[in-house]
């Protein structure tokens, strides 16, 4: 009786032993399954094409398979990461207040029917002649209206234009905060303190730290003793100055130095900020410390200063061309569904108006410190936000203007190769063995010195940055370069007429479509004169955009290139004869130089109708 005891109680021990382990491995089965879904699942949502996230398995007919991220620090264990936290907790839904949200300054009441009012443009009809000697006073040092500028209040009421969702967003707390930073030298007072207002009057007290005026070594009597004097009632302004003319670069470099705020966030001297600017920036740069953030920016125009709004449906992106040049281009592939105040993705930022987080910016290599004054940094940061792992976004409820000149009003220090040189080093620290494709179209670029490249390459190896392909697979497909087996002459055409001395030539250095092809003086220097006849037929002018030649009536324009996302299209397939016409296949008329401009009309034996190619020296 006493065995049988034993043995049954044995058996019950057992019996619960099996039950609890296996509880217990189920129970570790059941979290570990839960954790690897919440941690260990980490899809890169960037660049899907499903806006909702995953793939749908069923319409793929199989099983939907997830797979652990891999540790890239196993893999790469010297690569440096980022590890600063996000400000706002993942969950928290505590917004702020309307009060909480008070600017520095209230704006001070204007009249709606004041000059350039709720954006509206300025226009001097008939102009005496003391006036027209202050138009043309102010066009000359500055390259746009000052006097038109002048009539406008520094405090003017550019209205709420925002779309609805923007209008009736909350913003979480707690927000990072900010030190606002703007770079002038022999700015306007107009255009300067109107930048610094609209930033005070639209921008929350608990969330803007500081304005930092960096002056890079101004001229003009009104930005001395005047300025600080002024400044000083405007906390919390305040003027940094540089010992001499240092460029944009150098500059926005002293004015971080000298910040105090979570975010870093740099503006041009010639702005204005729209009321709600500054919350979409700073909320997104909140939830993901690795993310920069541009304003949609608004055109100023340099002559009424009137500014334009653009709905978050027509917001554009930035991108590049092989040149290395910054343009803008429509969102591609917007989903129908796509709510108006997402922030945007975007491969490339003009640079000027832009907010990062301060500690990112550091670790991310702040700015190339041996570029000079400016030019090329934008894309240079640009693709260093890519590719070393953060992202670049446009958010549709920031808006911010921007007054737009022709042409710089101030001479550049270091010569006119200073931009060549800064986008040379783009080419060579970051653009692998593309950066072939840059100097194909810039092939003075080799005998401009680029400096010492050491630290910047030494950079993109520490932080385990990718591959310049990886860019164009993942975040800019559209920069396509025709291989060179389909390249069949590339180069500059000279018109056998008036002795060779003239080329074709686009006209279009900001790569407009429509735009009319004509005739130049051959300068050897690629760019505008740079073109492609390629296997397909197409003759590519790809400086700034991939742009194709196709005839208009009788005059020959820039379209956008379909091939190789489609078939060429007709009106885009060309011969280069044997004698050396080029006969449109579909008219079968002939490109002819007529005057400065090229025609076209019935092939006929004339020399006016006979190009030769002639290769550009890339050495």
């Amino acid at each position: 009786m006493r065995f049988y005891r034993r043995s049954r109680l044995k058996t019950i021990v057992t019996v619960l032993a099996v039950v609890s382990v296996y509880f217990l491995v189920y129970t570790r089965l059941s979290d570990s399954d839960e954790g690897l879904h919440e941690e260990e699942l980490k899809i890169d949502r960037r660049n899907s094409q499903n806006d909702d996230g995953l793939p749908d398995a069923d319409a793929r007919n199989e099983p939907l398979v997830q797979i652990p991220a891999v540790n890239d620090e196993e893999l790469n264990p010297g690569v440096r990461r980022f590890t600063g936290k996000p400000y706002l907790e993942k969950y928290s839904k505590d917004v702020y207040t309307p009060d909480e949200l008070k600017p520095w300054v209230e704006k001070p009441r204007t009249s709606p029917s004041g000059p350039g009012e709720y954006g509206k443009a300025v226009k001097i009809n008939n102009p005496s002649e003391p006036e027209s000697a202050l138009i043309k006073q102010g066009w000359d040092r500055h390259a746009f209206n000052q006097h038109v500028c002048d009539k406008i209040s520094l405090h003017r009421f550019l209205g709420d234009k925002r779309d609805q969702e923007c209008r009736a967003r909350k913003w979480r707390k707690k927000l990072p905060t900010t030190s606002v930073i703007i770079v002038f030298h022999n700015e306007a007072w107009c255009t300067l303190l109107r930048t610094v207002y609209s930033v005070l009057e639209n921008s929350p007290k608990v969330l803007l730290k500081e304005i930092i005026l960096v002056d890079d070594a101004s001229t003009h009597d009104h930005l001395q003793s005047k300025l600080d004097d002024y400044v000083q009632t405007l906390h919390p302004v305040r003027v940094v100055r540089m010992p001499e003319r240092s460029g944009l670069i150098r500059a926005r470099l002293a004015g971080a130095a000298e910040s105090t705020g979570d975010v870093l966030t740099f503006l041009d001297a010639h702005c204005e900020c729209a009321v709600g600017w500054l919350e979409p920036l700073l909320e997104r740069i909140g939830e993901d410390r690795t993310v920069v953030m541009t304003p949609v920016i608004e055109v100023i125009d340099s002559d009424s200063f009137a500014m334009g709004f653009t709905s978050a449906k027509h917001v554009q992106v930035g991108i590049l061309g092989w040149s290395l040049g910054f343009n803008w281009a429509a969102q591609k592939n917007r989903p129908a569904g796509k709510p108006n105040d997402a922030p945007i993705t975007s491969p490339t930022m003009a640079g000027g108006l832009f907010a990062m987080d301060r500690d990112y910016f550091y670790f991310l290599g702040s700015y190339d410190d041996q570029m000079l004054v400016w030019g090329g940094e934008n894309i240079e940061m640009s693709l260093r936000i890519w590719m070393c792992g953060g992202t670049l976004e446009t958010h549709p409820c920031s808006h911010v203007g921007h007054v737009f000149r022709k042409r710089a009003p101030y001479t550049h220090p270091g010569g006119g190769n200073v931009i060549v040189r800064n986008v040379r080093r783009v080419a060579d620290v970051w653009m692998d063995e593309y950066s072939a494709q840059y100097y194909r179209r810039n092939p003075r670029a080799k005998r401009v010195a680029v400096g010492d490249l050491t630290a910047r390459k030494q950079l993109r190896k520490d932080l385990g940055c990718k591959s310049f392909e990886w860019y164009l697979n993942n975040i800019y497909p559209d920069l396509y370069a025709p291989p060179a087996a389909d390249i069949v002459l590339a180069g500059e055409w000279h018109s056998e007429a008036q002795n060779g001395r003239y080329c074709m030539d686009s006209g279009n250095q900001n790569g407009q479509l429509g735009v009319k092809t004509g005739l130049y003086v051959c300068h050897g220097q690629g760019g505008n004169q740079d073109y492609m006849l390629t296997r397909q037929g197409e003759i590519r002018q790809d400086f700034v955009k991939e742009l194709c030649l196709e005839p208009s009536g009788s005059n020959i324009v820039t379209k956008s290139c379909i091939y190789p996302h489609g078939s060429v299209p007709a009106a885009q397939k060309w011969e280069f004869t044997q004698s050396g016409q080029f006969r449109h296949l579909d008219t079968g008329r002939c490109m002819e130089a007529v005057e400065m401009t090229i025609q076209m009309r019935p092939c006929l034996d004339t020399l006016a109708q006979l190009w030769r190619h002639k290769a550009l020296i890339t050495d």
